[in-house]
């Protein structure tokens, strides 16, 4: 008789432990997930690149996602005229400030690289404003 009350108190634990397992596991697909601003961007379909201030590329792909890309010195100097490349580190995605590196250079002088500061993505909305 212990014996069948330890198995059947064994069994109250296990079927417990495996119905809280199955919760926890549940819970991510049931969390909202984030809307509005996307957090990366194909750059092997970028739409629009633009110089928004000395410090600010503006990069819209195909897909209508946007991003704000700061950048660090040396290239704290952009305006229209340069022209503004990318070089990539393991994909087309830009999705961190540390996946690409802006090129640029002025007339016919040799590409200066530059480093992001800080990548921030824009909703639709916001991007509009540019």
């Amino acid at each position: 008789m212990k014996a069948m009350m330890k198995l059947a108190a064994v069994a109250v634990v296990v079927t417990g432990g495996l119905g809280a397992l199955s919760l926890a596991s549940a819970a991510p697909e049931d969390a909202p997930k984030p809307a509005g601003k996307a957090r990366c961007l194909d750059a092997s379909h970028l739409n629009r690149k633009m110089v928004v201030d000395k410090t600010t590329v503006l990069i819209e792909d195909s897909f209508g996602r946007s991003a704000l890309l700061k950048l660090s010195a040396p290239c704290q100097n952009l305006d229209d005229l340069d022209k503004i490349g990318f070089e990539f580190f393991g994909g087309t995605q830009i999705c961190d400030r540390r996946d690409v590196k802006i090129l640029y250079s002025r007339f016919d002088e040799a590409p200066v690289r530059c480093l992001i500061e800080s990548i921030t993505p824009l909703t639709k909305e916001e991007a509009r404003k540019y």
